[in-house]
């Protein structure tokens, strides 16, 4: 009984863990999520942070992801121009970035951010780890679900004590 409630629970906690992600992910939803992968924009986000981002919402002085040369950067937004393209900056970079945006490059808005997630996503991107993770997991839960049974100990003087045998 007990290894039944243990693995209920631990489908609730899968569940609840993966949904929010699987969503995002499928585009369900109108978030994306990415991993900032340098430091430009530190101390604000630090790099391997997720960053979840709205799309195709930003307005001047938020923090913004976009598509530049095939890759996605993260920079806050600092000023729309004339021509309608963009210009950015990173936190820690002194100047405004040497390029512009154009608003069709714009993924959009930044609305949260979790630091360090960046590490576990990109482990799990790797299929291996992805099932090295899922043993480690069972593992533990069949190890942790093992039951200790208590056994009567014919030594014992009192009928109420007893000793626990370790399988």
């Amino acid at each position: 009984m007990k290894r039944f409630r243990g693995t209920v629970v631990l489908l609730l906690v899968l569940a609840a863990v993966l949904t929010p992600v699987a969503l995002v992910a499928t585009g369900a939803l109108p978030y994306r999520a990415y991993v900032v992968r340098t430091g430009s924009m530190s101390p604000t986000i630090l790099p391997a942070s997720v960053v979840i981002v709205a799309a195709d919402r930003y307005e001047v002085g938020q923090v913004i992801t976009f598509r530049r040369d095939g890759d996605r950067t993260t920079h806050r937004l600092v000023a729309v121009n004339d021509d309608a393209t963009l210009t950015t900056q990173g936190d820690a970079n002194d100047t405004v970035d040497p390029f512009t945006v154009p608003q069709a490059d714009v993924i959009g808005g930044v609305t949260a951010f979790v630091p360090y997630l960046g590490y576990l996503v990109i482990y799990l991107q790797n299929p291996l780890a992805l099932g090295s993770l899922i043993m480690c997991v069972l593992s533990i839960w069949y190890l942790g679900a093992s039951e200790q049974k208590p056994v009567r100990n014919p030594n014992a003087e009192s009928p109420g004590i007893a000793a626990v045998q370790v399988a």
